[in-house]
């Protein structure tokens, strides 16, 4: 089972960073703005592992980062493998918790002032692209950040982000049922689950989750702090 959790800015707005690497981010941030996203990412993410590990107190965790860059809980030792995605944009900071299986989330704003036919063109695999030209024009700001926050979560869910050329897979939409990975080059789309919802009209969240050969993961939504 999966769980997606999507709050506010400012939720944790007055939580103090318990580890020194934390503060030192915090720190590097010019704008008011983002320090608020950032604290609030890291007061969820640490509120939502101690929801899934009860005994383990949110200021309690410790982090490091895989091979290229992905977080990862480093600790207690004592806790199960889980793995987390945190995302945020502007109004709305979201975190997904999986036990065991890779996972990765992303949201973005629908309305992001960006042309969606030059970034397809230069960012998308071309059967994206051909989704978003065959769009009528008042309907490509809805598609456009559909497929983005999908290739973001992918991305994120194999541990890859930005090393994952993006125009080397492919999403399909559809109007009815999940999103597919429909197209990549070194892995199956079959040994994936993607869910894709709107939690408001002015978001859009993806989740990717790589479930093997087992069944489908449940991906319980949570409004609100855990």
């Amino acid at each position: 089972m999966a769980h997606v959790w999507a709050v506010a800015p400012g939720t944790y707005g007055d939580l103090p960073l318990p580890s020194a690497g934390e503060r030192r981010r915090l720190a590097a941030f010019r704008r008011d703005e983002d320090r608020l996203l950032y604290v609030t990412a890291r007061g969820l993410l640490r509120a939502a592992l101690s929801r899934c590990v009860p005994d383990v107190a949110p200021a309690h965790w410790r982090f490091t980062t895989g091979p290229h860059g992905r977080p990862e809980a480093a600790g207690p030792r004592t806790v199960p493998r889980l793995r987390f995605s945190v995302a945020h944009a502007p109004g709305l900071v979201v975190c997904l918790v999986c036990p065991e299986l890779d996972c990765g989330v992303d949201v973005e704003v629908l309305d992001r002032p960006v042309d969606p036919v030059r970034v397809a063109r230069a960012m998308f695999h071309p059967w994206e692209t051909a989704r978003v030209l065959a769009a009528p024009p008042a309907e490509r700001a809805a598609v456009f950040p559909r497929l983005w926050t999908l290739k973001e979560a992918y991305g994120k869910a194999r541990g890859l982000g930005f090393l994952l050329p993006s125009d080397s897979y492919a999403f399909t939409l559809h109007a009815t049922g999940a999103p597919r990975l429909a197209r990549a080059a070194d892995d199956d789309g079959g040994r994936w689950q993607f869910a894709q919802w709107s939690p408001g009209a002015r978001h859009v969240v993806a989740v990717a989750v790589r479930r093997g050969d087992g069944p489908d993961v449940t991906v319980v939504r949570h409004s609100g702090p855990p």
